[in-house]
């Protein structure tokens, strides 16, 4: 129990509801079985013996159910301290979990959890039981009871005191089961001492952050600046990095993540989240490593559909089946980059789409950036069969080649043409300080529906949140937009 206080108290409280879950899964799977077993095991004992390589796959795959629950935002605070919501998405969570479970099992013609007919039945009502137990009677009860009594309280720290920062005050004022105490108010345009909501005061300058932020005790700041440029709101950002504090995003620059991404909100207002940069060699490695093994895989799987691609390109029209291009990596270096060849052959050179790509970039398409791209690309170029896989984003495929070269990783903002390069201004470039991807939160996002500037963002939120956790929902939802064509040009 004391552990738990203390992780609720450094808001570590995503790690104790991921525990719960695994073992409120294996709880329950185990509970299912000794329901469904055999009659002639007379023992729990002799259950659990007859079952020990299911009990182990399940230990395992209780990881993956903790996946598809980040999936279904169950570990978002606002989600949990909704009981109706919280509800429905525990439902929605177990049987998506049943249900990949069920397919493994007929796949593999495993008996993991249909050993009986009555096997998942009781194992999505114990889990049910157990997790709306766990979560909303047990630890949904403790997290209020604590933030009433006053144990659980981060002192909150709001950067930028005009309408956002008023704005997210009143809100946490109306409306605060989360436990958050406004300290006061960072502005460089009002002075010192200003009252800026009811009782609460500008503290300083943000020049002074790191020192109000450790005299003050400081545990969260909330980014809420209206009227900055995005470079000045990546310098703040790197400042903020600087300090103990943990750090969230309300400024309108940002509203676009909140619009293709389900985020966490106060009240009635999204806030984006911000991963303090910090040394990270295992999760490098460990993306390294799932970046191999996923394009190994995805190359054997897809091998006979690359080959039909070969082919028809060949058949469709004169030219290399392959088109090859040199792109901007990671911290500005070229690579050459890989695509079945949709265009006719001799079509790289297009001034055409080159001015129309720069003026996207600028927001001059006839709308502003944010709206979204206009069509960029000369349509007669295109081949037959290249309409089709550029619809689908099969041209992209080859790109696994590059995955596997380490040019690319499988999630990670899009690499860039070097004219596009030498156009970024230098808040722009901050997109490829990591490894560009075959895929990123802007091509889930409706891809040629994100403006430039937003796409930027989008990016950058990526960089600021990366980890396995995200990446691997980003793939899964790659798929759906590849075959559906969402958005893509």
């Amino acid at each position: 129990m004391l552990a738990m206080l203390t992780a609720l108290k450094h808001a570590r409280y995503k790690y104790i509801l991921g525990f719960l879950d695994w073992a409120a899964i294996n709880t329950s799977f185990i509970l299912a079985l000794a329901f469904g077993a055999d009659p002639q095991l007379h023992s729990f004992d002799s259950v659990l013996a007859a079952h020990q390589p299911e009990l182990l796959f399940c230990a395992l795959y209780g990881a993956v159910v903790i996946l598809i629950f980040q999936h279904y935002e169950m570990y978002q605070m606002n989600v949990f301290l909704s009981i109706a919501d919280h509800t429905v998405r525990i439902g929605n969570g177990i049987f998506a979990a049943v249900l990949g479970l069920t397919l493994f099992s007929f796949i593999k013609n495993a008996q993991v959890i249909i050993a009986s007919r009555f096997a998942p039945f009781s194992f999505i009502l114990i889990s049910f039981a157990l997790l709306v137990f766990s979560r909303i009677v047990l630890f949904r009860t403790l997290f209020l009871f604590l933030t009433k009594n006053n144990f659980y309280r981060r002192s909150v720290l709001i950067l930028g005191g005009r309408t956002t920062g008023r704005m997210m005050a009143a809100n946490i004022r109306m409306q605060n089961p989360y436990g958050l105490r406004v300290i006061g108010f960072l502005d460089d345009s009002l002075s010192p001492g200003a009252r800026v909501f009811e009782q609460l005061r500008v503290l300083g300058k943000i020049d002074e952050l790191e020192t109000i932020v450790t005299q003050r005790h400081i545990e969260e700041i909330l980014v809420c600046l209206d009227d900055v440029t995005p470079q000045q709101l990546l310098d703040v950002l790197e400042r903020c990095a600087k300090t103990s504090a943990a750090v969230k995003i309300a400024s309108p620059l940002y509203e676009v993540v909140p619009e293709r991404i389900s985020t966490e909100r106060y009240g009635n207002v999204p806030v984006v989240g911000f991963t303090t940069p910090r040394p990270r060699y295992l999760q490098r490695t460990l993306k390294r490593f799932f970046d191999l093994v996923l394009a190994t895989l995805g190359l054997i799987v897809l091998a006979p559909v690359m080959a039909v691609i070969a082919l028809a390109i060949k058949l469709d029209s004169p030219g290399a089946v392959f088109f090859r291009q040199i792109r901007i990596g990671k911290d500005g270096k070229p690579f050459h980059f890989y695509k079945f060849r949709s265009m006719v052959a001799g079509s790289d050179n297009d001034e055409a789409r080159k001015r129309s790509m720069l003026n996207f970039m600028r927001g001059q398409n006839g709308a502003a950036s944010r709206n979204g791209s206009t069509k960029i690309v000369n349509e007669a170029r295109i081949t037959h069969v290249g309409k089709f896989i550029r619809k689908t984003s099969l041209d992209e495929l080859p790109q696994l080649f590059n995955v596997l070269r380490g040019d690319m990783s499988l999630v990670g903002p899009r690499p860039c043409l070097p004219y596009e390069w030498e156009n970024y201004e230098d808040w722009h470039k901050k997109r490829l300080s990591v490894t560009p991807g075959c895929t990123g939160v802007w091509q889930v996002s409706g891809r040629s529906l994100v403006g430039f500037d937003d796409m930027v963002i989008l990016d950058l939120y990526y960089i600021q949140n990366a980890s396995l956790l995200l990446d691997l929902p980003l793939i899964l939802k790659t798929i759906p937009v590849m075959l559906l064509g969402k958005g893509a040009k």
